[in-house]
């Protein structure tokens, strides 16, 4: 039986290749980076509101009191697969989500890419990284 941190990474890994769709919430159809979370812990059972409704930027602070609630921050040395990445890019600004799936890799969907892509994550990407949260019920 696994753990819902291993339900979560197994069905962000799955999304791998799906086209990259502006506010998409279908794991084969399209997904933006906020897509891929919630589908993935939503595959998983756990309940996070969408939030929807945004322009080219996810509206990171709606989902951030969203995860608020129905997660917890973790510190990056006890980050496990499932966990969910907040990435920032100007003033503190949290703008990009991705899942974290193994050690040192994530799964994101990114316009630039055009798809959901996993990849290690570099030195640039954790100098980005604005928080950590696992959603309740995953360890």
């Amino acid at each position: 039986m696994s753990t819902k941190g291993e339900q979560i990474a197994a069905a962000a890994e799955a999304m791998v290749g799906t086209p990259f769709r502006h506010q998409g919430r279908h794991p084969r159809h399209g997904v933006d980076c906020v897509g891929v979370v919630l589908c993935s812990v939503w595959s998983a059972g756990l309940d996070i509101t969408d939030c929807i409704g945004y322009g080219p930027l996810p509206k990171s602070d709606v989902l951030l009191e969203e995860l608020g609630k129905r997660a917890r921050r973790v510190h990056r040395d006890d980050a496990q697969p499932g966990d969910v990445l907040i990435f920032q890019y100007k003033a503190d600004l949290p703008i990009h989500f991705a899942v974290l799936v193994g050690s040192e890799h994530m799964v994101h969907a990114h316009s630039s890419t055009g798809k959901v892509v996993k990849h290690r994550l570099t030195n640039a990407w954790a100098a980005r990284l604005h928080s950590i949260w696992r959603a309740q019920g995953n360890g």
